[in-house]
């Protein structure tokens, strides 16, 4: 039998070499890497709190201003008294407005930037006809399948191609109604994957023995802990708070909380006393656990999310501080909305639109 502590070791009590000392830095190494990710959690927070206070209204803002702007460009659009070149300069800038704002991930979600590109696909389709094209050989078609696939990880059926090189817009807004509805299934079937196996496909006995024992305390713990078991109301309301912290450490294969709790609310001398496998077992769960934990303070710097690129975006970089770069990005932001602001009183007949157009044009823009 192997003896294992669960509290901070003594120097020289058990060699790092050992199952035992092998426990003890694991256990170490995830309680420093626990330490670690939450000061992060709370870094991300604050920048992400401020970002939402102070350049988050910035940001609709100028959405709106941008959303208002295409509006109104797009009546002058089919005007006959447009020249050939006017229409032209007309349809870039529109396209270059709408490329912004559709690709701006803090835009006013209340603005149909959807509805804003189909009217401009409308009316391009009607000013600039474009002659039948013959239909896409196979090899055409597979070729613009396995792009999609490798851009936006999309797997797309022969009409889906068709309506994407017919329709952009029409395509975009079916894809997201996909994605939306598939979402939760998606979030089900990954949860149930993960319940299902906490060590993997090929598990040692070592492993088994190891997954059996935090079952065995798992279930220990739900016991002392139900809520609906304890007659005191302030117990009672204490339990509820612990139950959730077991039912999550369970969930998210914490084994370090799993273990700490069970050392917490039953005689630790219980886990003093393991067999070799399951202290193999423990282990390489515990081995498991540190590599999500560091994953995961990874992934912050690398992740799509909004809260990712707002960190990416903001936080203390060498010598440029957070506070300078959301005074710097306030400033554009500022700058921006003044513009469009003078645009929308500026343009608002077609000569308006006209005149600016020539001077653009005598200035080579």
């Amino acid at each position: 039998m192997t003896r294992l502590a669960t509290t901070r070791p003594k120097p020289k009590k058990t060699a790092k070499h050992t199952p035992a000392g092998q426990f003890q830095l694991l256990w170490e190494k995830i309680e420093k890497q626990k330490t670690r990710l939450a000061g992060q959690e709370k870094r991300v927070r604050k920048i992400v709190d401020r970002f939402n206070a102070e350049i988050l209204p910035l940001e609709w803002e100028h959405a709106r201003g941008q959303y208002q702007l295409v509006e109104r460009l797009l009546t002058f659009l089919s005007r006959k008294s447009l020249t050939r070149w006017q229409r032209d300069e007309l349809c870039d800038w529109i396209h270059d407005e709408l490329g912004v704002l559709s690709s701006n991930p803090f835009a006013d979600p209340e603005l149909d930037r959807t509805g804003l590109l189909v009217r401009f696909e409308s009316l391009i389709k009607q000013h600039y006809p474009q002659p039948d094209t013959p239909p896409l050989t196979e090899s055409e078609r597979e070729k613009i399948r396995s792009d999609l696939y490798q851009e936006l990880g999309l797997e797309l059926d022969d009409e889906d191609i068709d309506l994407f090189m017919h329709s952009p817009a029409d395509f975009l807004q079916q894809m997201v109604a996909k994605m939306q509805e598939g979402d939760e299934d998606w979030l089900e079937e990954d949860e149930e994957e993960e319940a299902d196996d906490i060590f993997g496909p090929d598990e040692t006995d070592g492993q088994a023995a190891g997954k059996a024992l935090i079952h065995r305390l798992y279930k220990q713990l739900a016991k002392r802990l139900h809520p609906d078991l304890e007659q005191d109301k302030t117990q009672k309301t204490v339990k509820h708070g612990q139950m959730q912290q077991l039912l999550a450490a369970r969930q998210e294969n914490d084994i370090h909380t799993l273990l700490e709790l069970h050392r917490q609310h039953f005689d630790s001398a219980a886990l003093e006393q393991l067999g070799q496998q399951e202290l193999d077992g423990i282990n390489e769960l515990l081995r498991r656990q540190l590599r999500e934990l560091e994953r995961q303070y990874d992934d912050v710097f690398i992740d799509q999310s909004l809260e990712s690129a707002i960190w990416n975006r903001f936080r203390h970089l060498g010598s440029t501080s957070s506070d300078r770069k959301f005074a710097e990005h306030a400033r554009e932001l500022k700058a921006d909305i003044r513009h469009n602001n003078k645009l929308l009183k500026q343009l608002t007949t077609l000569k308006d639109v006209q005149q600016l157009l020539r001077e653009d044009r005598a200035l080579g823009y």
